[in-house]
C-alpha cells in the first residue's frame, strides 16, 4: 500500500469538519469507522477493514483450538478426524434446535404406529 497516500488521507480525515461531530459522540473506533465515507477515504477504509478482520480471525482460531483441546483429551485420543470435525462443528455452532418441536414430532410418530 502507498503509505504517502494513506498519510495524506489520514491528515484530510483529521481536518474533515463533517466527521468532527462524530469524533466525540462515538464510543469506539468501530462505531466511528461507520461514519467515514468510503469514496473519500478508500485507503483508510481498506486499512481499517484489514486491521479489524485480524482480531476476528484470531479469536475464531483461538476458540477452535481451545475447544479442540477440551474435546481431544488423553481419554479420547482415539477419535478419528471425522468424529473430531463433527464434535467441533457441534461445539462451535450458534444453532439452537427447538427441542419441544422435535419431541412433539417423535411423540406423534410413535402414537401412529
Amino acid at each position: 500500500m502507498d503509505t504517502a497516500a494513506l498519510e495524506i488521507e489520514l491528515l484530510e480525515l483529521l481536518e474533515d469538519e463533517g466527521l468532527k461531530q462524530f469524533k466525540y459522540s462515538c464510543h469506539s473506533l468501530l462505531e466511528f469507522r461507520k461514519h467515514v465515507p468510503v469514496i473519500k477515504y478508500p485507503k483508510i477504509t481498506l486499512c481499517a477493514q484489514k486491521l479489524i478482520s485480524i482480531f476476528g480471525t484470531t479469536y475464531s482460531c483461538e476458540s477452535l483450538y481451545s475447544t479442540m483441546k477440551m474435546i481431544k483429551s488423553k481419554h479420547r485420543s482415539t477419535l478419528t478426524d471425522d468424529h473430531l470435525t463433527e464434535l467441533l462443528r457441534t461445539a462451535l455452532t450458534t444453532y439452537s434446535p427447538d427441542f419441544k418441536k422435535l419431541t412433539s414430532k417423535i411423540n406423534t410418530q410413535q402414537i401412529r404406529k
